[in-house]
């Protein structure tokens, strides 16, 4: 958002301007200021927190806050070999912190020998302290003191959000904009102070937050009877993200992965989960570093998972186990279908052959390729004499007791007539989406895994639906979906073709700025209609493309158009082209942006409520 100063009174007279070498960057007002102060640690004090923002913040707690917010943070504990001043004795709370910014000159003692460590901090103690972070002395000051190092408080912007005078005391809230303007500053050197202590910043130069939380998140805790023991804080004031959506407590379930940060007292949980037989352990028993699970290799987390693997584990090549998967897709941990029953259902995408191996002996067997809500893909073994599937074909896999059994499923209704998804995708029709909900979309043998705000205001048709699960609430957990988004396919234009021969035609096209062509007998509804288009591919080729629909562009927004009075929505990866002389040169929006020098036509595959997108825009010189 984007000391005394507790000296003595002498020292508090000696100086005053700033010298003139002082580098400044602009402060920015964040509304991530606060959640990356936490995400770093620094209002966490061994007294507690500091929720209530206009509570005065005592020189004990700032001074631990000082320790958090410089390179000496882990490094100190509470407890002091001695009594520094006669109101700290060395088994006090804060001692070690005291102790700590009194050696480094951030803080001083009164003239009397106490400290005063419950007594709010002043605005011009903080300030003190601040600068001597940042690597200015009193030598860097000529004149008054405090006169100078307010002065470079207010010239590094420092002030950003504070409106204290020199001695009022400083609330948390205050605290929050003072480090958090400290750690956006730059240090006397004229490096970042936040670089200064190892965080990354984005290109505003604020502290990356994405990066913090990731660097102080712990775990990952297997959820069992006993989690919310694991965790160093109570449930009560945390913070639940379920596959990153807010969610509560009540969601988590069995053999769900958690990680946690203290500092943000926030869970962050995840639910997958691959069930298959092993195929191969690699490289071997001996270095175990993944396991392959239905075509799929998945590398462990850490060596406690890959010990499960080797020689000395329970889990050897052959056996049907369910992998759990943490927030990076590796393996945390695996159990054995005895202990973990489930049930997984899925649309196919194939079936064949192979050669399994029986009580030593070698035979056929037919098996069926399905793919789930989740994106996960199951390979199964199945009687061809019992049951048959073809693409596109139901089918459940089934664990329980060890025992593994597959099924064709016939679920009846899938339609949900012309139910939309709600304007802030919570609901789907009548039907809440829950906080764990998983959406595929699929279009023949090509899927993707999609999320509800893509849906958002997105009417279903009729027979959309392969599949859909609720769960006990009656909440929408699992739903697959047939070719609603169109994500799946390419997009970019048709540029010509070519007779080979008296049997073939090479078909031109480029998809972004890579020019491809297909050599075919097939007619594939491109020879006559050259320009923007949607390409359907199975297995990398192209199978299939169709029309999109052009419209005039009135405006341009950050991620939308508007086609007169109508906003549309810009694909993710879109493509932009200037068309010249009949050719399509690649562009980017940016250039040809400015619509009195250029006229836009935007093509999208579908109206927006249907789930379309912009997927090519093409430009004309006026």
């Amino acid at each position: 958002m984007r000391r005394k100063i507790a000296l003595s009174f002498i020292v508090i007279l000696l100086l005053s301007v700033v010298s003139s070498q002082v580098v400044t960057v602009p402060a920015y007002a964040s509304d991530n200021a606060k959640q990356i102060i936490n995400a770093v640690g620094i209002m966490e004090t061994d007294s507690g927190s500091n929720e209530v923002g206009t509570k005065a913040v005592t020189r004990a707690r700032f001074a631990q806050m000082l320790v958090n917010a410089s390179s000496l943070k882990g490094t100190v504990s509470n407890g002091s070999s001695v009594s520094l001043y006669s109101d700290v004795k060395k088994n006090y709370w804060a001692a070690g912190y005291i102790q700590t910014a009194v050696t480094q000159g951030w803080m001083t003692g009164y003239l009397n020998g106490k400290f005063k460590p419950s007594k709010g901090v002043s605005l011009q103690e903080a300030v003190y302290a601040v600068v001597k972070l940042l690597g200015y002395t009193s030598s860097d000051f000529s004149g008054n003191l405090v006169t100078g190092i307010m002065n470079l408080y207010q010239s590094k912007n420092l002030d950003v959000n504070i409106s204290k005078t020199k001695t009022q005391y400083l609330t948390v809230d205050d605290c929050y904009h003072l480090f958090y303007n400290l750690l956006i500053t730059t240090t006397k050197t004229g490096s970042v102070y936040a670089v200064s202590l190892g965080y990354k910043v984005d290109s505003n130069g604020e502290p990356d937050y994405l990066s913090l939380v990731s660097s102080g998140m712990k775990g990952p805790i297997i959820a069992d009877v006993d989690w919310k023991n694991e965790l160093p804080f109570s449930t009560a004031q945390a913070t639940f993200y379920r596959d990153g959506v807010v969610c509560s407590q009540s969601d988590i379930s069995d053999y769900d992965v958690l990680y946690y940060s203290v500092s943000l007292k926030t869970v962050w949980i995840y639910d997958n989960k691959i069930t298959g037989t092993i195929e191969a352990i690699n490289p071997d028993y001996t270095t175990p570093q993944s396991v392959t699970i239905s075509g799929k290799t998945y590398s462990f987390a850490d060596s406690t998972v890959s010990v499960k693997f080797s020689s000395m584990g329970d889990a050897k090549e052959g056996e049907m186990v369910t992998l759990i998967l943490g927030k990076d897709n590796t393996v945390v941990d695996v159990v054995s279908i005895d202990e973990y029953n489930t049930t997984i259902t899925g649309v196919v995408l194939g079936t064949g052959t192979h050669t399994v191996e029986v009580s030593g002996t070698y035979t056929s067997s037919n098996y069926v390729t399905f793919v789930d809500a989740a994106g996960n893909e199951y390979q199964q073994d199945y009687d061809k004499t019992l049951v048959t599937y073809a693409i596109g074909d139901l089918t459940r896999l089934t664990f329980t007791n060890g025992t593994e059994a597959v099924s064709k499923v016939t679920l009846g209704s899938t339609s949900f007539g012309n139910n939309t998804f709600s304007s802030d995708s919570s609901t789907l029709g009548n039907m809440k989406l829950a906080s764990n909900v998983k959406i595929l979309d699929l279009e023949g043998t090509n899927y993707i895994s999609t999320y509800p705000d893509r849906l958002a205001g997105v009417t279903l048709p009729g027979s959309s639906v392969y599949y859909y699960e609720l769960n006990a609430n009656g909440e929408l957990t699992q739903l697959i979906l047939n070719n609603i988004t169109g994500d799946m396919d390419k997009y970019g234009v048709y540029t010509g073709y070519t007779v080979q021969g008296t049997d073939k035609i090479n078909y031109q096209y480029m998809i972004g700025s890579v020019v491809s062509s297909l050599s075919t007998s097939s007619l594939i509804n491109l020879s006559n209609d050259e320009g923007p288009k949607g390409f359907v591919f199975t297995d990398d080729v192209l199978t299939k493309s169709y029309a999109l629909t052009g419209v005039e562009v009135t405006s341009i927004g950050t991620n939308t158009l508007l086609i007169g009075n109508t906003k549309y929505t810009l694909a993710e990866g879109y493509n932009v082209y200037l068309s010249v002389n009949g050719e399509y040169i690649p562009i980017t929006i940016e250039k040809i942006s400015d619509l009195a020098k250029y006229s836009l036509r935007a093509y999208y595959d579908k109206d927006v409520s249907a789930g379309g997108r912009i997927r090519v825009i093409v430009a004309v010189s006026k």
